[in-house]
C-alpha cells in the first residue's frame, strides 16, 4: 500500500490506534497533526498520495471508534464511509469508461465536501467524540448522515454528467 509512506497517512493511522486504545490526549494530538499535515500537503501540492489515503484513514478512524464504542451509530459511520469509498471508485470507473471529466473536489457545497475538507470535518467530529463521549450517538449519527448524503450526491452528479455526455454523443 503506497499511501503508508505519507506522514499524513501515518498520523491518521496513529490517531486511529490511539482512539481505539482509549489514549484520548494522544488521539487528540494525532488528529490535530493529521489535519495540519493534510493542509500542508495540500499547500505544497503533494496531495496526490495523501488524497487517496483520506477516505481510508477516515474508515480506519471509524473502525477505531466502533472498537471503542460498539453500537449502531459507530456501525452506521463505518458503513457510510465504505459507501463513500465505493462511490468514489465507481464514479472514477464510469468517468474513465465514458471519457468524461467529472467535477473535482473544489465544489462549494457542504454535502459534496471532499478531500481535506472531509478530513477536517471527520477529525473535528472524532475530537468532539473524545471530549464528549456521552454525545457519541448524536455526533456519530450526524457524521454518518453527512457522509452518506455526500456519497449519494456524488453518485447522482456522476450519473448526470455521464448521461449528459452519452446523450451528446
Amino acid at each position: 500500500m503506497r499511501f503508508l509512506h505519507s506522514s499524513t497517512a501515518l498520523a491518521g493511522l496513529a490517531a486511529a490506534a490511539a482512539l481505539a486504545l482509549h489514549a484520548d490526549l494522544a488521539a487528540l494530538a494525532l488528529l490535530a497533526a493529521w489535519c495540519g499535515l493534510g493542509v500542508l500537503a495540500a499547500r505544497r501540492e503533494e496531495a496526490g498520495e495523501g488524497a487517496l489515503a483520506g477516505p481510508w484513514i477516515r474508515v480506519a478512524l471509524a473502525l477505531a471508534l466502533a472498537w471503542r464504542a460498539p453500537g449502531g451509530p459507530a456501525a452506521a459511520l463505518v458503513a457510510a464511509l465504505l459507501l463513500e469509498v465505493a462511490v468514489a471508485r465507481l464514479t472514477a470507473w464510469a468517468a474513465a469508461r465514458t471519457g468524461t471529466a467529472l467535477p473535482g473536489l473544489d465544489l462549494h457545497s457542504l454535502i459534496l465536501a471532499g478531500g481535506r475538507g472531509a478530513d477536517i470535518l471527520a477529525a473535528s467530529g472524532l475530537a468532539a467524540l473524545v471530549l464528549w463521549p456521552d454525545r457519541l450517538p448524536v455526533i456519530a449519527s450526524a457524521l454518518a448522515g453527512l457522509t452518506a448524503m455526500g456519497a449519494i450526491a456524488r453518485a447522482s452528479l456522476a450519473v448526470a454528467v455521464t448521461r449528459g455526455a452519452r446523450d451528446e454523443a
